[in-house]
């Protein structure tokens, strides 16, 4: 038992070292725009041994819930029950940002859960790098047709 419990630590550990310290939602919602934004990870907190995520300005939740999915959730409810806002339907993908299964958003006028397509997930620190490349290639790009035009 002993060695199987340092495996696991040793395996949350892991995760957990490869875990951004925030990951954005971004796309669009037909009903729980409020779960759109920055999460920052909570420090040393795992739930069902993985990492959690908490909004930077509302009371959503990143978390696993039994069986393995993701789900923004309120924090009462995180590590308690399964109920949430969105669902990312994936046991494979350690990290939520790292999944590219299509998230989820609960829909009561529906009847239940509909797809959010548009729907991502992205370690924040990357999307921002890979702005800022986007931004720089334009800028290039307009130096270049200003040196053309000369």
């Amino acid at each position: 038992a002993g060695r199987a419990e340092a495996e696991r630590a040793a395996a949350e550990q892991a995760l957990l070292s490869r875990a951004p310290p925030r990951v954005v939602l971004s796309g669009s919602l037909a009903h729980r725009r409020s779960c759109l934004g920055a999460y920052s990870l909570v420090e040393g907190r795992l739930v069902h041994g993985r990492p959690v995520w908490k909004h930077t300005a509302a009371d959503r939740w990143i978390a696993t819930i039994p069986g393995g999915s993701w789900v923004v959730q309120e924090g009462a409810s995180v590590g308690v029950n399964g109920r949430g806002f969105l669902r990312l339907c994936d046991t494979s993908s350690a990290l939520p940002h790292e999944s590219s299964v299509g998230w989820q958003e609960y829909s009561s006028g529906a009847g239940g859960w509909v797809g959010a397509p548009s729907l991502e997930c992205a370690d924040q620190a990357a999307a921002d790098q890979a702005a800022a490349r986007e931004q720089a290639a334009r800028e290039q790009a307009v130096h270049e047709q200003a040196a053309r035009e000369q």
